[in-house]
């Protein structure tokens, strides 16, 4: 649940976005999380696609409704360029971070320069465990990202990168969650168009079009995981009035419990109701 916010018509979710240079909006100095708080806060705040938290105070709205509070992103970067998963200050800086505050959900991005440190998927698989684990044992939620791809080619990255995002897409953990980054920012399968558009010349960065294209598709991912769980913690008849779309948050609710794979089709994001509680 998003913590509270000191006002009582505002409702704060503290979001740390962690990594190396892909989070930190190298080389443009334009990180995602801009684009992240921006069209999150759209998402969750758009009354007629999520069921936003009603104030306590009882005040009408001018529809005899009571007054919605609004959702506040509070995002905090901290993308270190250069820095690997299994090596350098990674899990120490997360260490600090958490030593000092406290976020809802903690995003993290890792695994590119560890390649190129040559580090071998089982030893990358783990440290990335390690690293979940720091937030996940402080009782933070933790958005995974795949390894995005990149231009470089070289002898069995491909393979090795399908079998670290491969592991992170089937890790199972109370509060874990991931979002297929690679898959949504493809860079060989994408046309040279969207290349130009979302790649930096160097085929590992982006560009600052392709950090905010993003930040979209994290918020956009991110955003029915949110409200799934605050419709398990909260009773959906106090947050939904319309009938109609009460119904049909419930049903969704039962239909990802079943794990009916339709909803992927449907581009529903699956998340399992026992993972929220």
């Amino acid at each position: 649940m998003p913590s509270s916010s000191p006002s009582s018509e505002t409702q704060t979710i503290r979001i740390l976005c962690f990594g190396d240079s892909l989070t930190s909006g190298t080389p443009e100095s334009h990180p995602y999380a801009g684009k992240l708080k921006e069209r999150l806060e759209e998402l969750l705040n758009n009354s007629s696609s999520s069921p936003t938290t009603r104030s306590t105070g009882g005040t009408k709205g001018s529809k005899g409704r009571e007054k919605e509070k609004k959702i506040v992103l509070e995002c905090e970067v901290a993308g270190l360029p250069g820095d690997w998963v299994t090596g350098g200050q990674y899990m120490k800086r997360l260490e600090k971070e958490w030593e000092h505050n406290v976020y809802d959900w903690t995003i993290i991005l890792g695994g590119t320069n560890d390649f190129a440190w040559d580090v071998s998927t089982d030893t990358l698989i783990a440290g990335l465990k390690k690293v979940w684990d720091i937030p996940l044992s402080r009782g933070g939620k933790v958005l995974a990202l795949t390894i995005p791809d990149t231009k470089l080619r070289g002898p069995e990255i491909p393979e090795r990168r399908a079998k670290v995002n491969q592991a992170i897409k089937a890790y199972k953990k109370t509060n874990f969650f991931h979002f297929d980054l690679a898959a949504a920012i493809p860079h060989h399968t994408a046309t040279p168009a969207e290349r130009a558009a979302h790649w930096w010349h160097d085929g590992v960065h982006m560009s600052a079009g392709g950090y905010d294209l993003f930040g979209t598709r994290v918020a956009e991912s991110l955003a029915p995981i949110i409200r799934l769980a605050e419709a398990q913690d909260t009773d959906i008849s106090d947050i939904v009035t319309d009938a109609r779309q009460r119904r049909a948050i419930e049903d969704l609710i039962v239909e990802e419990e079943r794990g009916d794979p339709r909803l992927l089709s449907q581009g529903y994001i699956v998340v399992r109701r026992r993972d929220l509680d």
